[in-house]
């Protein structure tokens, strides 16, 4: 994902859908999304201070973070940075998984690849862009929470992934609104998006 678009007013989408078709959703917080957040703070303070994610699931659930495509073993430590791209991951099995964990014993085996920059230093309340990424099962466990708050996603990744499934999608999206106007669900899988974002927010019906 390219910052060239960042700086422009994408449409905003709201769906509400069945519990199935949010598990569906969640797949595109994979390919990265954008989300805008204030700037400075650690990947810790960004995750449960800003977005809502329990600490506690932090330090057990998500056990592997790569900022920058550096690994990261002490979230307080790395800082959250314009631009930044930040990937997530549970558990990854092998020695590969167990290298790139957090506080990894085989962690001088990925020096190259572990994170160095520096210190936290707060910049106030400075607000930036930075891409986030959801591997394996958070993707299912976090993606509803990012979904609820909205995310800023290319709209040919929105159309592909409805055209993978796309009766089970439209089975599933309850209500559909495009700019605070309600639309077909088809309007969705029928829109060329081109290259513009998207800003999509997803609620499970009954919320």
């Amino acid at each position: 994902m390219t910052d060239s678009r960042s700086n422009s007013t994408p449409p905003q989408i709201s769906l509400t859908v069945t519990p199935d078709v949010l598990e569906r959703f969640c797949l595109l917080t994979g390919g990265g999304f954008r989300i805008r957040t204030r700037l400075g703070g650690s990947i810790r303070d960004t995750l449960c201070l800003q977005w809502g994610v329990d600490s506690a699931y932090l330090d057990d659930r998500i056990q592997t973070i790569f900022l920058n495509g550096q690994v990261v073993d002490d979230p307080d430590a790395a800082l959250m940075t314009p631009g930044s791209t930040l990937a997530l991951s549970a558990a990854m099995p092998g020695i590969a998984g167990a290298m790139l964990r957090k506080q990894s014993r085989y962690a001088p085996m990925r020096s190259r690849l572990s994170y160095a920059g520096p210190h936290v230093k707060p910049d106030g309340n400075a607000k930036g862009d930075v891409v986030v990424k959801l591997f394996n099962l958070l993707q299912r466990e976090l993606g509803p929470q990012f979904l609820r708050q909205g995310i800023r996603i290319p709209g040919r990744a929105l159309r592909r992934l409805l055209a993978g499934r796309w009766e089970a999608f439209r089975t599933g999206i309850v209500a559909a609104e495009i700019a605070a106007e309600s639309v077909a669900p088809s309007v969705l899988f029928d829109t060329d998006w081109g290259d513009r974002e998207v800003v999509l927010t997803v609620r499970r019906s009954g919320e």
